[in-house]
């Protein structure tokens, strides 16, 4: 009764070997995935018949000396318990691998979906130009240049006039378009919140720009260096009755000394130039009276600016 169990176990086991094994040679991979299923399967039935067979002759040759009976059998059932294991690692190998170009796979569907998007709000963009053109050639044609000018002139006008989807702070737009590239290339999910309120800061822009980059570019390094399903950073900037605030998270790996990352020079990456974004960021909120804390732990890491109104 045990061979109807053991036999069909045994052979799956060989048969899942073997297309492991055979699958990384070029020829096997040619095949149909009939033929290459018939072939291991019929492999992995006589391997497994000789595997018994062999058991078998040793019992009945060597039922009078049992040490030796002992020794090879307990050697033959080795051979078969590595194999085993090495079949299965490579199967979750061969899962793994799966699993990262899924992964891989499902970033670039989010990268053309991007691309896509710009590409359709550029042809909106051609359709505005070109009708505009339309209508300063039409008042070329008729003789009326002046009319033209003012054409061209109102229409730069409005262009210039357009603020920032985040009121004023028209850098905020490039910094957000920029790090969503950056992440996107990178497999890390990039979502913003930001009120339409920051357009009295005493913080120059170019500065301001240099705490954001540097935090959220901080933070992409750290989620580069780890693998996950999902990775992501939020930028969240709000206000409430006393300051504006501003919270940059990622579930990269665990900071552990928060107040050391201040340190000028202080790095947990290896070359030169290392350790100065930080310690840039902390001398640049400083000089404005601007607070910066880090919270960290094995899930979550959040830095938060807190800018007093008053």
């Amino acid at each position: 009764m045990d061979i109807i169990f053991i036999f069909p176990m045994g052979v799956l086991t060989l048969f899942i070997g073997s297309n492991v094994i055979l699958s990384k040679y070029k020829f096997y991979k040619d095949w149909p995935l009939f033929k290459r299923g018939l072939y291991t399967l019929c492999i992995s039935a006589l391997i497994f018949c000789l595997f018994i067979y062999i058991l078998q002759y040793i019992s009945i040759k060597l039922r009078d000396d049992l040490l030796i009976k002992g020794l090879i059998s307990t050697a033959l059932s080795f051979i078969l318990i590595c194999f085993c294991i090495y079949t299965g690692f490579e199967f979750i190998k061969i899962i793994n691998e799966n699993d990262k170009k899924e992964f891989e796979l499902d970033n670039l569907n989010k990268k053309i979906e991007h691309k896509n998007s710009i590409i359709s709000k550029l042809r909106s963009q051609k359709h505005d130009y070109l009708k505009h053109l339309q209508v300063v050639s039409s008042l070329l044609n008729t003789n009326l240049p002046q009319d033209a000018k003012n054409y061209i002139t109102n229409i730069a006008n409005s262009f210039r006039s357009k603020t920032s989807r985040y009121g004023k702070v028209s850098y905020l737009d490039a910094i957000c378009a920029a790090k969503y590239e950056d992440c996107l290339l990178r497999g890390i999910s990039f979502d913003t919140y930001i009120q339409d309120f920051i357009d009295n800061l005493l913080i120059e822009p170019n500065e301001m720009s240099s705490v954001l980059l540097n935090i959220i570019d901080n933070a992409i390094d750290a989620l580069s260096s780890v693998y996950k399903e999902s990775k992501y950073i939020k930028l969240s900037i709000y206000e409430d009755e006393f300051q504006y605030i501003i919270s940059i998270v990622n579930n990269g790996p665990m900071i552990y000394d928060t107040q050391r990352i201040f340190l000028e020079g202080n790095s947990s990456k290896i070359g030169e130039n290392r350790g100065y974004g930080l310690y840039a960021v902390k001398q640049i909120l400083d000089k404005y009276g601007y607070h910066i804390f880090v919270d960290s732990d094995e899930f979550l890491t959040e830095f938060t600016i807190l800018i007093p109104k008053y």
